[in-house]
């Protein structure tokens, strides 16, 4: 081990040895030095540096080791001292050859006399002292013995009767001494190291300088100063762990930027614990086990002390840094302690430090920690704290924590009764990590439930959960069971019945359910608020969607400012505000909520709320129109939970991801996408219109009109049989009407669209726009202008840019119909701005039909594309449509030549070869397509678009 912050103890032993050479020298009292520090302090490596110079310098140099396996060997020590005499050529050979029979001889006196016969042991220790003296005369000698507080006594004694004689002699006495909490024989020790003839010296922990430069040694700066500070932290500035810890960062498989704790380092921790006293050892065990402070009220009970001064001596010194007044020093000694602890050992401290808590009346979250460590749970308290810790667990919002614990409740609990409750309870804990992983518990809950061993209070979100997954007829069932032997005199119930049904008919608005019939508990003022603050999520949608309640808003804001992700009447309460802010065309605030719920340190840890408020965010970006954004949140979320986990619910990230990357134009992505299996019972859901509503846009998209119109109409007679035919929800005319015009059917879809912007409210502005540009598609030539120019201006309130540059491009073909050619290009420009913004590759303005109801052929039609210019885009769409140069030369007034140089930079930047490709490319050979597929990246370069459409 290197000398590091050393150098000042080195100083003075140097200058002890230096007064032995020099004749002058005054005679002392201080006839021995000992250096004082906790274990692995560097001792034995200062005093070996120190031996080396005195050798260096003509001194001779007897050493011993001392050691706890030998302290019971008498005058041990002295025979190692002996025995390093003719290697240092101290004492003649007659003089070692007494000094060994007097070692026989002693050793024999000591092993026969017990503590009251001194006088005999007087003897011999006064005839081996006289021994050792004589060889002091031969010229400066150093005596060294390390760890002298391991020494057997009869060697003590020894060098006790030679320190009190060689206050004029050459000779200096080193000893290496650890800190104990009790001197092994303090008596002898005692007498040994009396403060009059003694020299102390300190040697205290490294300084987080010291522990930086000895890691730059073995590490270099570089890495010394990452890691330094930390390393100081955990070791405490021992330099024997930190020698460990600069090991284990040397055979790190890769560089870390953090101290690495391995192997090493926890074999440095126990044997500085071996190396102390056995109360510090078994200590540390208590502390590591229960991680109790170190004066907490485990630590005397557990380790058999009954006086607590003898645990007072634990300190820094006596323990090597390991243990401080708050336990162990990290949790990475922490660990090593436990690592070398036995199972069995572990176990009998775990079940201990339990009942001791128990019979003090701890709290369950104290006593868990410790239930969870035992084999058994052998007393019927046990599986109840662990269920009351689990269940406290979750309301302070430590899931993985609530879960270790119901988890060793349920497999040691016998009872039916509480076992159904700690059933309940691992449901509610699963469900928040992986709702997939509450599946198999929900079996039992529902068993339970029928048994009558679980309550309504008990049964409510298991019953949320059959509804998660699309297991309607057994929530059903369950809450029918729960009404029919319900306690009409318990508030609690009543509520928690009343809540369940309004959450069931919110979420599933088709199922009859029998509600509770209200009991006096039901109408207590108490209670009445507690189902009004249940409910207040669905009240929430419905004012926004049936009566179209701007103060919904406020009112969601308020909810959110006093609610989180943190539990599941919390949760949906959350998901439900934001949603009406969503409906309710509030997308900033509901962006801004998001962000401020996503921030929340808590929303990491549940992984389903996350995952909810994950494609809300996405449901928000597709809103406003930015759909590369809207397509990765939501494949990000549906990534955040299993398919099966989603339940129900997947029909939010999924019909986002299906509208997104169809507007995107990815119709192969978006098939794919709608591949994907959905449970059935979503179409049972509001969830599910908006589902068909995006599987609908794509067979739009796809040229398959009648698909699309069977899926809108789908989600009309839905909505009218769940009595929510509210526009704001889905706007099934509109996209009804859509398909309508796709198919030629323009009065009928005329009718529709009307029939939509008389239902819809003040605050369904997206909707309204909408409407309008299906309501300019069926009228002529100017008729259309002042449609598209209010859906305009909605769209720019509610901020939907997608929607405003179909409706841009709308404008400008409506504007090029009527000549007027500036407005035409000032709109059509907009549009490929936006369009480019929100990831639309191509644009084409809808189609008016005729009034036969054929769709018109639109000679005049230009299709936007991004890459080309405005002349680029008209030349493309003509040349397209089958016409020849010399026709297009004659339509833009430019000449053949000019035509021909314009399509071979349209066919270069479009990667074609041929009017059939370009018509392909252009999708104009496909009836009814509305968004253009952009070119593929070239394989050269990832980041860069190939030659064709170029992004601006």
């Amino acid at each position: 081990m290197e000398l590091i912050e050393r150098s000042c103890q080195l100083s003075l032993l140097e200058s002890r040895l230096a007064d032995l050479s020099r004749n002058d020298a005054s005679p002392t009292d201080r006839t021995v030095t000992v250096l004082t520090g906790p274990v692995g302090s560097g001792k034995t490596t200062l005093l070996q540096a120190f031996a080396r110079r005195a050798g260096g310098s003509g001194a001779r140099v007897l050493g011993a080791s001392a050691s706890r396996a030998e302290r019971t060997v008498p005058l041990e020590v002295i025979r190692q001292i002996v025995r390093a005499a003719p290697l240092s050529g101290a004492g003649s050979p007659d003089t070692l050859a007494r000094l060994g029979r007097l070692l026989d001889a002693g050793a024999l006196t000591w092993t026969d006399a017990d503590d009251t016969d001194r006088e005999e042991t007087a003897l011999a220790t006064a005839a081996i002292g006289g021994a050792l003296l004589e060889m002091t005369t031969q010229g400066p000698l150093v005596i060294a013995v390390d760890d002298v507080h391991h020494a057997d006594v009869p060697s003590l004694r020894c060098l006790d009767y030679v320190a009190r004689r060689i206050s004029a002699l050459p000779v200096l006495i080193i000893l290496t001494e650890a800190p104990r909490t009790r001197p092994w024989r303090p008596d002898v020790h005692a007498e040994l190291l009396q403060p009059a003839r003694l020299q102390r010296i300190r040697l205290p922990l490294l300084t987080a300088e010291g522990t930086f430069q000895l890691l730059a040694q073995r590490l270099g700066v570089p890495v010394a100063r990452t890691i330094a500070e930390e390393s100081h932290r955990i070791s405490g500035g021992n330099p024997l762990l930190v020698q460990a810890l600069a090991e284990d960062q040397a055979d790190a498989p890769r560089p870390a930027t953090r101290p690495v704790a391995g192997e090493s380092f926890r074999e440095a921790v126990l044997s500085c614990l071996y190396r102390c006293d056995h109360l510090v050892l078994n200590a540390a065990r208590v502390l590591a086990v229960t991680g109790e402070p170190l004066h907490g009220n485990l630590l005397p009970q557990l380790v058999d002390v009954r006086s607590r001064a003898a645990l007072g001596a634990i300190d820094d010194s006596t323990s090597a840094g390991l243990i401080t007044a708050q336990g162990l020093r990290h949790p990475a000694v922490r660990q090593a302690v436990i690592d070398g602890t036995t199972a069995e050992e572990r176990a009998r401290l775990h079940m201990e430090a339990a009942c001791l808590l128990h019979d003090d009346g701890a709290a369950p979250a104290r006593i868990a920690p410790h239930l969870v460590g035992i084999d058994e749970l052998a007393e019927p308290w046990m599986a109840q704290t662990l269920l009351d810790a689990g269940e406290q667990a979750l309301l302070d919002g430590e899931v993985e924590t609530a879960l270790r614990y119901l988890r060793r409740a349920h497999r040691g609990c016998a009872g039916e009764g509480l076992r159904a409750r700690i059933r309940s309870a691992l449901v509610r804990a699963e469900w928040r990590l992986d709702p997939q992983a509450a599946i198999p518990h929900l079996v039992g809950v529902v068993t339970a439930i029928r048994a009558g061993h679980l309550g309504s209070q008990q049964a409510a979100g298991p019953i949320q959960y059959l509804l998660w997954h699309g297991e309607i007829d057994k929530a059903v069932e369950l809450v029918s069971h729960l009404s029919e032997r319900a306690d009409s005199a318990d508030p609690r119930s009543a509520a928690e019945l009343l809540v369940t049904t309004s959450w069931m008919s919110t979420l599933y608005p088709g199922v009859m359910v029998d509600r509770p019939a209200p009991t006096v508990a039901a109408r207590d003022p108490l209670t009445l608020a507690k189902v009004k603050r249940g409910i207040e999520g669905a009240t929430l949608l419905s004012a926004v969607l049936d009566r179209g309640d701007a103060s919904a808003v406020e009112q969601a804001e308020r909810a959110l400012s006093t609610t989180g992700l943190d539990g599941e009447p919390n949760m949906w309460t959350a998901v439900c505000a934001l949603i009406a802010m969503i409906y309710a065309d509030r997308l900033d605030l509901a962006g801004d909520w998001c962000d401020r719920l996503g921030r929340d340190p808590a929303t990491p840890r549940y992984p389903t709320p996350s995952a909810m408020l994950t494609a809300l965010r996405a449901s928000v970006a597709g809103r406003l129109g930015d759909l590369p954004r809207a397509e990765k949140l939501a494949d990000e979320a549906l990534g955040q939970l299993s398919p099966k986990g989603w339940g129900v619910v997947i029909g939010i990230p999924l019909s986002v991801r299906i509208r997104a990357l169809t507007f995107m134009d990815q119709l192969d992505a978006a098939a794919t996408c709608i591949q994907m299996p959905v449970p059935p019972a979503m179409f049972e859901t509001p969830i599910g219109l908006h589902y068909l509503q995006a599987r609908g846009m794509h067979a739009l998209a796809a040229g398959s009109p009648e698909a699309a119109l069977a899926d809108f109409q789908l989600c009309g007679q839905l909505m009218g049989r769940w009595r929510l035919d509210f526009s704001g929800l889905v706007p099934w005319r509109t996209e009804s009407a859509r398909a309508l015009l796709r198919m030629g059917r323009r009065q009928q879809a005329g009718r529709l669209v009307r029939d939509e912007l008389a239902r819809l409210r003040p605050v369904h502005v997206r909707y309204r726009a909408a409407a309008l540009r299906v309501l300019a598609a069926t009228e002529d030539g100017p008729d259309r202008i002042p449609h598209l120019r209010s859906a305009v201006r909605l769209l720019r309130q509610c901020g939907d840019r997608m929607e405003l540059a179909h409706n841009l491009a709308d404008l400008g073909h409506a504007y090029q119909q009527v000549g007027d050619r500036r407005q035409a290009r000032v709109a059509s420009r907009s549009a490929r701005l936006l369009a480019e913004e929100c990831g639309i590759p191509m644009l084409r303005p809808s189609a008016p039909t005729a009034r036969n109801g054929a769709a018109e052929g639109r000679p005049d039609t230009t299709v936007v594309v991004h890459g080309l210019t405005d002349a680029e885009c008209s030349v493309a769409t003509l040349a397209a449509q089958g016409h020849t140069n010399r026709e297009i030369a004659e339509k833009l007034f430019l000449t053949v030549s000019a035509i021909e140089q314009r399509l071979t930079r349209i066919y270069r930047k479009l990667d074609v070869n041929s009017r059939s490709e370009l018509a392909a490319r252009l999708r104009l050979n496909r009836p009814g397509a509305t968004v253009l597929e952009p070119p593929s990246r070239g394989p050269g370069d990832p980041g860069r678009w190939p030659p064709g459409p170029r992004r601006r």
